[in-house]
């Protein structure tokens, strides 16, 4: 099937291939040979090349996790599948609806934006998977500047509608000017966004931070000898890093398996850490509230060792930090394994250092970013715990998303991940630090001053919105006139 190698080769735009230039090749044939279906057996066929790209795009979810929840392993990949797949599927059935009730001259245009508004709507809310999304691996391409106007769905859409007019114009020579003219318009859209864009010109950065990258394998993670180590590790690297006077030091996500709020030992002992080097320390733990209910938090020390911050996290992984179905489905032994986390409320900024605090999985929502860039963050910081993945392609793509974050908030992000991939980077999208996979490290660095972008005025909903908006108004039979 033509259009489940398409969707194979979508898949190798993503790291670790990173082959981000066939997407326009990929998007062009599925699009057509869905115009060309009818409309149940283009959505099936949609529905059929989405399993195969999510399917391979997830393939490393379930790399540490699976192994939890022993026969039910599978689930963990295929099940976002089974679901992100109908995004394929519903573009498939507005390439094949717009190919008979649009112009020959705007179909093409309605599929790009179909596709664009599918990729934000499984991207969105508390079960959202933001991964797999088009805009991840080309914020690596030269098209990088359009996402600080339109962000990564807008990269999405302008590439997929100059595949979509190139694909028509394959089987159509009289698409051809049109094909030609979408390409003259990308292009001069990259240009103006670069010429435009406000990170390319960046004051040099002179504020000094680190962040630990203490590499704790997650196999081991939980026992209580890894407890004692991460603690005795992380302590160490924070004290060997202090005589390079950051003005914060970043943890990864959990690095502390502890209640923070009922282990006054490790509470005193992180505090008694920070005001003895007399550095602010961001760390990774658990807190609970008066009703025992857990948090995925970042808690701040200040340099007197008092807890400045506590930020939880708002975004939880669904099916592994808590479960959004019936409670009683714990009852299964193997359901029984997701976390039971309680969602944090934000956006959250350290008031010390004005920092956006983003945990894990967080970063990969551009919305939860722009929210924090507009409560006041200067910068931003990104604290996970990718040891989940191992050495697949998850940390990588993951990483992705910092990039794309930087980019459309125009902010410095400073980044700790247990296993990496741990660094800094710029408002421009480059890594002006960057660790390896799998290693213990530091990193330390300068951030800057913040620049404005137009899209952290803009965000995503107004822009998914309108594309959704112009595929209902392009698709409804619009009465004729006698």
């Amino acid at each position: 099937m033509v259009t489940a190698f398409c969707a194979f080769a979508l898949h190798l735009a993503f790291p670790r291939t990173g082959a981000w230039w066939v997407i326009p090749f990929a998007l062009a044939a599925m699009f057509r040979i869905w115009a060309g279906l009818p409309l149940w057996a283009a959505a099936l066929n949609g529905y059929v090349s989405g399993l195969v790209f999510f399917t391979l795009s997830f393939s490393w979810f379930g790399e540490t996790a699976a192994a939890l929840v022993g026969p039910l392993g599978f689930v963990i990949d295929l099940g976002p599948a089974l679901g992100e797949a109908l995004a394929f599927a519903f573009t498939a059935l507005v390439a094949s609806l717009a190919a008979r009730r649009c112009s020959p001259l705007l179909a093409p245009l309605v599929t790009a934006a179909a596709f664009t508004s599918a990729e934000w709507m499984r991207s969105s809310g508390i079960v959202g998977v933001p991964f797999g999304q088009l805009g991840l691996p080309l914020i690596d391409s030269p098209l990088r500047p359009i996402a600080a106007f339109a962000g990564g769905y807008g990269l999405t859409f302008l590439v997929a509608a100059v595949a979509a007019y190139a694909g028509a114009a394959a089987l159509t020579p009289r698409l051809r000017p049109a094909a030609a003219g979408a390409i003259v318009a990308a292009l001069a859209l990259t240009a103006a966004a670069w010429l435009l864009w406000p990170a390319r010109s960046l004051a040099p950065p002179t504020l000094r931070v680190a962040a630990i990258q203490g590499n704790i394998a997650q196999a081991i993670k939980a026992t209580d000898a890894a407890r004692l180590l991460a603690a005795q590790r992380y302590a160490v690297m924070t004290e060997a890093v202090a005589p390079q006077h950051p003005a914060f030091i970043v943890w990864p996500e959990t690095v502390i398996l502890t209640d923070m709020t009922r282990d006054t030992s490790a509470r005193a002992a992180f505090g008694a850490l920070a005001k003895r080097i007399g550095i602010p320390i961001f760390v990774g733990t658990i807190v609970s509230d008066a009703q025992g209910r857990l948090y995925n938090a970042s808690v701040v020390f200040d340099r007197t060792g008092n807890v400045e911050a506590t930020i939880a996290k708002r975004q939880l992984v669904p099916f592994a930090e808590f479960l959004p179905a019936p409670e009683w489905l714990r009852a299964i032994p193997a359901v029984n394994e997701i976390g039971n986390f309680t969602q944090g409320h934000g956006p959250q900024i350290d008031p010390l250092t004005h920092a956006g605090v983003l945990i894990c999985w967080e970063s990969v929502f551009g919305d939860i970013a722009i929210d924090t860039v507009r409560a006041g963050a200067t910068f931003l910081t990104v604290s996970t715990d990718d040891a989940w993945f191992g050495t697949t392609d998850g940390p990588a793509q993951h990483a992705q998303a910092t990039t794309l974050r930087a980019v459309e908030t125009g902010r410095w992000i400073v980044r700790a991940a247990a296993t990496g991939i741990s660094g800094i980077v710029a408002p421009d999208g480059t890594w002006r630090e960057r660790s390896e996979l799998a290693t213990q490290t530091t990193i330390v660095g300068n951030i800057g001053d913040p620049v404005d972008t137009p899209y952290t005025h803009i965000g995503p909903q107004p822009i998914a919105l309108a594309l959704l908006a112009f595929v209902i108004l392009a698709l409804v039979p619009w009465p004729r006139r006698i």
